[in-house]
């Protein structure tokens, strides 16, 4: 087989998976980017219902997953979803928690600064 048939052969081939890899790829930055706008839904949607972080959990894997179109599903799996909103929630969380634990600390220093400053007024 000399190489021009070989390259006929291959051509098809690549073509189709670095066409598969490319939707792949810009399927699941779409589910990465959209996970934050889906729990913020999510969020808004169950704010009167206690202990729904089960069911917020799901709706947001299930619209996700929804956006997945149907030939991809075979490589990006609900699990696979699963890990992506579970990993987004953890950072989402952890941000939270830099957040608040600055606030405390600034609430605190304005406490110590001012206890500090009346000390001073009363020597």
């Amino acid at each position: 087989m000399d190489i021009e048939s070989l390259l006929r052969v291959l051509m098809p081939i690549l073509t189709i998976f670095f066409g598969a890899l490319s939707a792949y790829l810009r399927t699941n930055e779409m589910i990465r980017n959209s996970s934050i706008k889906y729990i913020t839904e999510a969020e808004e949607m169950y704010k009167d219902v206690t202990k729904a972080g089960g069911q917020k959990f799901v709706w947001v894997v299930d619209t996700l997953f929804n956006l997945v179109p149907q030939p991809l599903r075979v490589l990006i799996t609900r699990k696979c979803i699963e890990k992506i909103v579970q990993s987004t929630f953890d950072g989402i969380e952890e941000y939270a928690k830099t957040q608040l634990d600055k606030a405390i600390e600034k609430y605190i220093s304005n406490l110590t600064d001012n206890n500090e400053s009346e000390n001073d007024i009363n020597k």
